[in-house]
């Protein structure tokens, strides 16, 4: 009786962390994470559909080089991948981030790091 209580309830929990959790409004996933200057990465981002969204902006920030980009989503038409190219990235360690923006501001966001080391025979 006791094993039968005790699958009821983890079934419960499991069931309530699932729908009250949802998925994240926003990921990013950066490849590769670690490369050699100068590097390409690629930024694959999913945002969740909703009225609210009005943009994506994804950047790349360092201690010596930044750049961004915009998406416009529209809304629940959006697509929810979306995949930015960064060329020519110097070395250096970068915060990647990824901000869903509404009407009112940022909606939800989320980073990742990655490091691109010095070509070789170059000194940092």
């Amino acid at each position: 009786m006791h094993r039968v209580f005790a699958c009821v309830v983890v079934f419960a929990l499991a069931t309530a962390s699932i729908s009250s959790g949802g998925t994240q409004r926003v990921s990013v996933k950066v490849s590769p994470t670690v490369a050699l200057e100068p590097a390409l990465l690629t930024v694959r981002t999913t945002v969740e559909p909703s009225e609210d969204n009005r943009f994506l902006s994804v950047a790349l920030d360092s201690e010596n080089y930044s750049t961004a980009s915009e998406i416009p989503l529209h809304g629940l038409n959006a697509s929810r991948l979306s995949v930015l190219e960064f060329r020519e990235v110097p070395s250096g360690v970068y915060e990647v981030s990824a901000v869903v923006v509404g009407a009112r501001g940022p909606l939800a966001s989320t980073t990742q790091m990655v490091r691109i080391q010095p070509a070789f025979g170059r000194i940092e």
